[in-house]
């Protein structure tokens, strides 16, 4: 499926209907852009449910872990550390 679609001057788009119905996607969805290359790419993003009992906290060394192996930048780091910290990730 594809469509043309104008920016707006404030560089807005609109997601066409029939994309946002196929999608799943209203006022309260969030979406993730990605550059990749020459592309902007959207998806979805579906915020997780805190009050889900099969979630587990990580450790602070868990989290340094896992940042090392991503291999992000410190300012990125931070914030990740952050919002997984407060379990918002």
């Amino acid at each position: 499926m594809n469509k043309i679609i104008r920016l707006l001057s404030r560089g807005q788009i609109t997601i066409p209907i029939e994309f946002r119905k196929k999608l799943g996607i209203d006022e309260d969805t969030f979406l993730n852009l990605a550059l990749k290359g020459n592309r902007i790419e959207i998806t979805p993003f579906t915020l997780c449910d805190k009050s889900k009992k099969d979630l587990r906290n990580y450790t602070n060394k868990e989290i340094a872990e896992f940042l090392d192996e991503d291999k992000i930048d410190k300012k990125t780091a931070k914030v990740l550390r952050k919002l997984i910290s407060q379990g918002n990730l």
